[in-house]
């Protein structure tokens, strides 16, 4: 019977220390740059970092949508670039991003499977200037949920260092925002809540 108890307790020690191992490799993060695509072919690329409290944390996120415009039937594709000096924390292997200003309401969920493979899901809307209409006159594009899929590509990335990318100059500024539409790109900084 002693036997037994002392077996039954090695099996329950066993169990707990394999799952506690098997969440822990679940949910951990590689630090670095990641790349891949939306279901629909668009490009998404963001980096891992550790923060000031050595926790994973989303330094950056680049995302390319196709929006469709149904007023005019037609589409608009924009890129967006998003810096964030503290970063958004990764929680047990999840992190959000909102953005929703006028300009833009996007909405990136990103999961971490394993500790080089990253799958979510992006969806945006903007309002963009109907052609040959006064002014006034906007329509709301759509890009409808889009799964994607990323991959660890390097482990020394940072979301600064690449050519042409702008720096943080205030440090009471917490972001900044870049995006192009129609070959154009613009900056600026941005206070995040």
């Amino acid at each position: 019977m002693r036997n037994f108890a002392k077996s039954l307790c090695l099996w329950g020690l066993t169990a707990s220390i394999a799952a506690l191992v098997g969440a822990a490799s679940a949910s951990a993060q590689q630090i670095g740059v990641y790349a891949g695509h939306t279901a629909d072919g668009n490009a998404i690329s963001f980096n891992v970092v550790t923060d000031a409290q050595g926790q994973p944390a989303l330094a950056d996120v680049s995302i390319q949508f196709t929006a469709g415009c149904s007023q005019t039937g037609s589409s608009i594709t924009q890129h967006w670039h998003f810096f964030f000096s503290k970063g958004l924390p990764i929680m047990n292997g999840h992190v959000k991003h909102l953005e929703n200003n006028p300009q833009l309401h996007l909405l990136n969920s990103l999961n971490f499977n394993s500790r080089q493979k990253v799958t979510g899901t992006t969806e945006a809307r903007l309002p963009v200037l109907v052609a040959g209409k006064p002014a006034g006159s906007v329509q709301l594009c759509t890009s409808a949920k889009q799964a994607f899929e990323a991959t660890l590509q390097s482990d020394n990335g940072s979301p600064f260092d690449h050519p042409g990318t702008a720096r943080l100059k205030s440090p009471e500024r917490t972001a900044i925002l870049e995006w192009s539409s129609e070959g154009v790109t613009h900056q600026e900084l941005r206070a995040q809540p």
